[in-house]
């Protein structure tokens, strides 16, 4: 079969992988954000346990490789605590994907709020406690807003890498992207070709992702003159 012939012959099913792919990345960005924000508040507490918390979760997860996570996650914690009977067997390797990935990202995500927020100038701080705002209304409506706009660069970058980090699911046996090619592939044995096509639906995707956060990143500038 011509090479083209195959890519496109290929490209429902691809798309099929591509679609979970996203999946999970929606799923592990909006968990990440989230576990991410508690943490880096936590990291900036006043309370020493909260920060120990936080520095020892960024620590664990940022210091050993994603794909032990999920191995560890998806393999490993079931054989003590009887998740795959909680959950099903089909349902928990999903489960354990969605979260090690969401995991991961929420430390990365930590550093970088983290820093965003200490970027603030303090008297930004000062100047909201002196009219009567509480600490967590001066974060939300004073802190935040201006450090997110800070975060954006970063952020976007971890989102990219979060997509990329997907390919590690295959190993668990989710069958996103990188998994339905090989599926393909051992088919068809068209590894030049199904290969170069994952690769460049992972930048169609990606490019994407940075224009936008380019143009998102031009108009905040635009509104703060």
């Amino acid at each position: 079969m011509h090479a083209w012939n195959i890519m496109v012959h290929a490209l429902p099913q691809l798309l099929q992988g591509l679609g979970r792919t996203v999946e999970f990345s929606l799923i592990a960005i909006l968990l990440g954000m989230i576990f991410g924000l508690i943490s880096a508040l936590c990291r900036l507490s006043r309370f020493q346990i909260l920060r120990g918390i936080s520095w020892l979760y960024v620590e664990v997860f940022r210091g050993t490789p994603l794909l032990v996570q999920l191995i560890f996650i998806a393999f490993g914690l079931p054989t003590v605590i009887p998740l795959n009977d909680w959950f099903g067997p089909r349902v928990y390797p999903l489960i354990a994907a969605a979260i090690g990935l969401a995991l991961n990202e929420g430390a990365y995500i930590t550093e970088i709020i983290r820093a965003g927020i200490l970027s603030v100038d303090r008297g930004q701080s000062e100047a909201a406690h002196s009219i009567g705002m509480s600490r967590f209304q001066a974060m939300r409506y004073i802190i935040l807003p201006q450090a997110f706009k800070r975060m954006i660069p970063p952020l976007v970058n971890q989102f990219a890498q979060t997509i990329k980090d997907t390919s590690l699911l295959a190993p668990i046996a989710i069958v996103e992207l990188l998994y339905t090619g090989q599926i393909i592939v051992a088919e068809n044995f068209a590894g030049f070709q199904i290969y170069g096509e994952i690769a460049l639906l992972y930048l169609v995707i990606i490019f994407t992702i940075t224009r936008f956060a380019g143009y998102l990143e031009r108009r905040l500038q635009i509104d703060k003159r």
